[in-house]
């Protein structure tokens, strides 16, 4: 297999038991050791609800994020399904500024729920 984020080749170890099964993997192990998934958690009061955001990453990286694509999915999958009265909302990198925030507290507003925010960077 070829890792999306150094474009080299990799080997998947496998046994007999596991022999003729097709599992796709999008990163190597060295990427996967040299980029880890860190989570960052802030929450942040709105006028009427509350925002609270989700970094996958903690580190801004120059990274492939498509090599994380399975994590990732089983990642907002979690979400989903943990806070299903919030309303859930998920970008590759957030930039964390005033307006932001200010429409974040307008998106809550309208629908009356409180935001959860799941980003892979949190930009400050």
């Amino acid at each position: 297999m070829i890792c999306f984020n150094c474009k080299k080749k990799f080997y998947v170890k496998r046994n007999f038991l596991s022999l003729f099964e097709t599992k796709k993997y999008y990163i190597c192990n060295t990427c996967r050791s040299s980029y880890p998934i860190n989570f960052g958690y802030e929450e942040i009061p709105l006028e009427n609800y509350g925002l609270s955001i989700v970094s996958i990453f903690k580190n801004t990286y120059k990274l492939n994020l498509d090599a994380y694509q399975k994590e990732i999915s089983k990642i907002v999958e979690y979400f989903m399904r943990r806070y299903q009265d919030y309303f859930l909302v998920y970008l590759d990198s957030f930039k964390e500024s005033d307006i932001q925030i200010e429409c974040l507290s307008f998106l809550a507003d309208t629908q009356k729920k409180s935001i959860l925010l799941v980003c892979c960077e949190l930009k400050k």
